[in-house]
């Protein structure tokens, strides 16, 4: 029997020839569907390993000076009243370190694919000085940035909101304690800003979508040819149609681009899947769990401390947490973000650019930009807001 949901501490001790019973005895080692490559060979494609020994690869320290431009440029912004959404590198103005920041910005679309950022101090600022910063910055790596929700709320504040906002078994992922499963959002690029972290766990984990595309189509090309098939069923959870029917891998500008999430896919403990959506087929789960496994494998953890900013791209990396512990002294709380970038950015394939385009064509919409967590219960519980699901 395959398994239909995940486990957060799934076991990874595995041999990549591993077959499920009722697999094919024979893996025929066929052409890569068309389109898509056989391999992919570019600096995106790496194992976390490489990374969790020498950090100083991706992580970059801020200097004094790069510390006392965003203070300036953020009590600039303040003085003179700008809208959190007009802010961009015209005016909010790093002499030394925005250079820094495009270049990093290269690097998330053309490179390793992610980059971290430490030497900030959040307790230093007031909640509406930290998002100035934050957004500022940000405008460096993306000049657009994402609708996160119908509301119109440009920003996630990821925390265990607990039983007093709704019950356990009722609140969805990001306002709970509970780890997540490798998956991908609606951004190009993604970015987390940590305020404060967990007492324990709450690790943020990203791996390269290409290198789970090399080994899947070294070990197990048959799970690449259902990967690439229309008829992956993501369910709605109650809206109209009931489900919506589409590939998890594109390639687009001969880039292979990973885009699902398994809730949709599969239900969760707070999303059982609807009544009478159809179930996937016993390959499609089987290609989920091992795309988890060569995740967890190859992933890159990273624990983001008070301080810490993380942005990594969202169409070439997938993303998970671990589960995580807070006390009355340290509460996780990370804030996210999501950006494009129109000179840097990858063109979005077809099939995910409704949402795409829902989330940042958005002239003469609302914008919202909380500068505390959402605790309303309707907000907090809602199965049907894909909260991160392109």
């Amino acid at each position: 029997m395959l398994d239909r949901a995940w486990l957060p501490h799934m076991a990874v001790e595995h041999n990549f020839d591993w077959k499920p019973a009722n697999s094919p005895t024979k893996i025929e080692r066929a052409a890569a569907p068309v389109g898509f490559p056989r391999s992919i060979n570019a600096e995106m494609v790496w194992e976390g390993a490489d990374f969790q020994r020498q950090p100083g690869l991706y992580r970059y320290e801020l200097t004094k000076r790069h510390i006392q431009e965003v203070e300036d440029a953020a009590m600039e912004v303040e003085a003179q009243g700008l809208p959190l959404g007009q802010l961009c590198p015209e005016n909010f103005c790093l002499a030394t370190f925005g250079p820094v920041l495009r270049r990093l910005a290269r690097d998330v679309a053309h490179g390793r694919g992610f980059f971290a950022l430490r030497g900030l101090d959040p307790s230093r600022y007031s909640k509406s000085r930290n998002i100035v910063i934050y957004v500022g910055i940000a405008s460096y790596i993306g000049n657009r940035c994402g609708r996160q929700d119908e509301y119109g709320n440009m920003l996630l504040h990821l925390t265990d909101l607990g039983s007093t906002a709704a019950p356990d078994n009722e609140r969805q992922a990001p306002y709970s304690s509970v780890g997540q499963p490798f998956h991908t959002d609606t951004g190009s690029i993604l970015g987390l800003y940590a305020l404060e972290k967990a007492t324990y766990g709450g690790e943020s984990k990203i791996a390269s979508s290409w290198f789970i595309y090399n080994q899947l189509r070294r070990v197990r090309p048959d799970l690449v040819r259902a990967l690439v098939k229309s008829d992956w069923i993501f369910d709605t959870f109650g809206q109209n149609p009931p489900y919506r029917t589409r590939p998890l891998i594109h390639v687009e500008d001969g880039k292979v681009v990973f885009s699902f999430s398994r809730r949709p896919l599969l239900g969760s403990a707070t999303s059982p899947r609807s009544k009478g959506v159809p179930d996937l087929s016993d390959m499609q789960v089987e290609a989920l769990n091992m795309i988890q496994l060569l995740a967890e494998e190859y992933a890159l953890v990273i624990d983001l401390g008070p301080g810490d900013m993380l942005f990594w791209n969202n169409l070439g990396l997938l993303h998970a947490r671990n589960g995580f512990t807070d006390s009355h002294t340290r509460r996780r709380h990370l804030v996210r973000i999501w950006l494009h970038d129109d000179d840097l950015g990858w063109t979005i394939p077809q099939q995910i650019r409704e949402p795409w385009r829902d989330a940042f064509e958005h002239d003469g919409r609302e914008q919202l930009w909380p500068l505390e967590p959402i605790t309303d219960r309707t907000y907090i519980t809602t199965q049907q807001r894909s909260s991160g699901h392109s």
